[in-house]
């Protein structure tokens, strides 16, 4: 790792870029010629097994199908299917046809699907869509629908591959400059933003994952991850067609329902790479069971992602598995997002998991990280530095960069950012400035480390006090009775002290008056011994009331709109 010197927040990776292909396609076709293994799905009926070819001959399929649909070079094609894999056949077999994919999230159930069809219709609306790929029972509802039904022109679903051939037939000249998907930014709601992919970026991204995992052919990799999801599309499968090596896929509702799953098939296959974000880790420990059954000493970089990573999960999960061959050295906090494609930052194998116990006070009223070894130490986790070509700088309002232990806006350069959000000059023009993206994220380097915050714009600051939400989330969620993930802190504008009220909502099961008042207390309780914060409301709340994004990521600004709804 090349830097500054120490005195500024700047870091910059002096590992050049050099992916061995410049577009996907090509990166497919090289693996397809060395016969390399892919993708397995495990399901009900058993594992399901493609290599390489298989991919390619399924792909041809598709394109062929989606020419005779009318889909050209350059036009957009929501795919809208289950985790598998279709998906991806289906989204390599578009670029083929020389159209741009567009990964799109199905609804979270069947019952609320109607406001899902709103959205999905925002969407194609806005990436200007005329044919869509699906299941038969999406198909079906988008059919009902009056706006899709009147915005496109086809819908096809896998059922029309039968009897097509997989034989090639011209393939568009595609390089590095030009699009390889969009994928639609999981804040997405009513006025979508598609950040657009190149080739380039996309195999530049991959080389940088690989690099920074030192991936091989004798990896094996695991994931429950959504496809279409940049964690699990990325991070997983589309860097394994550019670096071939197996991975083995279960669905993530899978996952979901029988957490246990997830490690039982890393002790199964002897998975070498899996990926989760936080709250997977908590969610084996709640309800994974214990470590008997489980040979996990094959595992050796867990990555923790998407979301804070708290370092109380992390020794946690390590001491619950530890019996099952885990080791204490494999989980390791990343940082990325969708606008860089996905990594910006990895730590170094040798270091994979560090925290830096800072002092609270510093860091709320200063926006300064400084050392604190005493009580109430708040133990930040490093998630490393940056991958392959990228450079981070930390900066200040006015744009410079600060010193080290300074907290300011992250930004990122290199090879991997988008190119800008799909036909939004707009969007794209405050996200993108002299090369640089503008993350919207708060963080600190120390020591050649980057430690992240939070986000600017969900802040909350109260008495002077710059408080995390993260951090108010996490003491709060240890109160018994509330559901794991489903605790949200935000701030709400109080014109008459002048001042932002502290609101924290939780889920909790079941509406027994007495059980949500006595969970408002512990959490209140918690809040003011650990943090030394009285909330100003606390609503305990039903299962399913907090908004939350297609990844399952709750929407913070939107809860201050909810209860305050509630309220009026």
């Amino acid at each position: 790792m090349m830097r500054l010197p120490m005195t500024f927040s700047c870091l910059r990776s002096d590992i050049e870029v050099r992916a061995p292909h410049d577009t996907l396609l090509a990166a497919l076709e090289a693996a397809a010629r060395d016969r390399a293994p892919w993708m397995t799905l495990h399901g009900a009926k058993g594992p399901v097994v493609r290599t390489a070819p298989d991919a390619l001959a399924s792909a041809w399929r598709w394109a062929t199908l989606l020419r005779s649909r009318g889909v050209a070079r350059g036009d957009r094609v929501p795919l809208l299917m289950p985790t598998g894999h279709a998906f991806v056949e289906a989204m390599l077999g578009t670029m083929l046809a020389g159209g741009v994919p567009v990964p799109l999230a199905g609804p979270m159930t069947f019952g609320g699907v109607e406001k899902y069809l709103r959205n999905l219709g925002a969407i194609v609306a806005d990436c200007g869509a005329r044919v869509l790929v699906t299941h038969g029972r999406m198909a079906e509802a988008a059919a009902r629908d009056e706006v899709l039904s009147r915005t496109l022109r086809d819908v096809v679903t896998d059922s029309a591959l039968d009897g097509i051939p997989s034989t090639p037939c011209i393939q568009p000249s595609l390089g590095a400059r030009d699009t390889a998907f969009i994928q639609y930014t999981s804040g997405t709601t009513g006025e979508p933003k598609g950040a657009v992919i190149s080739h380039g970026a996309l195999v530049s991204n991959a080389f940088a994952i690989a690099r920074g995992l030192d991936i091989g052919p004798a990896d094996v990799g695991v994931s429950w991850l959504p496809l279409f999801h940049d964690m699990g599309l990325v991070g997983v499968v589309l860097t394994s067609i550019c670096h071939p090596y197996p991975v083995h896929v279960l669905a993530p509702e899978s996952f979901v329902m029988r957490p246990r799953r997830w490690l039982e098939l890393i002790s199964q296959v002897g998975a070498t790479l899996s990926p989760a974000p936080n709250f997977a880790y908590e969610l084996c420990m709640a309800r994974g069971g214990e470590a008997q059954g489980l040979r996990l000493d094959s595992w050796r970089v867990a990555l923790n992602g998407a979301e804070p990573v708290h370092a109380r999960t992390v020794s946690r999960f390590g001491e619950r598995f530890a019996a099952g061959g885990l080791r204490g050295d494999v989980v390791m906090p990343v940082y990325g997002m969708a606008e860089a494609t996905l990594a910006v930052t990895f730590p170094a194998l040798s270091t994979k998991f560090e925290t830096l116990p800072i002092a609270r006070a510093a860091l709320e009223r200063e926006g300064r990280a400084e050392p604190h070894h005493g009580p109430g130490a708040h133990q930040a986790v490093s998630v490393g530095g940056p991958v392959a070509g990228t450079t981070i700088e930390i900066v200040d309002p006015a744009g410079h960069i600060v010193s080290e232990g300074t907290i300011g806006q992250i930004l990122v350069s290199g090879p991997s950012l988008m190119d800008g959000y799909f036909h939004n000059e707009r969007a794209s023009a405050e996200a993108i400035v002299d090369r640089r993206l503008r993350t919207g994220d708060l963080g600190f380097v120390s020591g050649g480390r980057l430690f992240v915050t939070g986000r600017a714009k969900e802040l909350i600051i109260r008495a002077g006090r710059n408080l995390s939400p993260h951090d108010i989330e996490r003491v709060a969620a240890e109160v018994d009775g509330l559901r794991d993930g489903c605790v949200a802190a935000f701030a709400r504008p109080n014109e008459e002290t002048g001042t932002d009220d502290l609101v924290v909502a939780a889920e909790t099961v079941g509406d027994d008056p007495a059980k949500r008042s006595r969970i408002a207390s512990d959490v209140r309780a918690g809040l003011l011994e650990v943090l030394g914060i009285k909330p100003d409301e606390i609503h305990v709340c039903g299962v399913g009331t907090l908004p939350r994004t297609t990844s399952g990521k709750i929407r913070r600004r939107e809860c201050a709109s909810v209860f305050a709804a509630k309220d009026a």
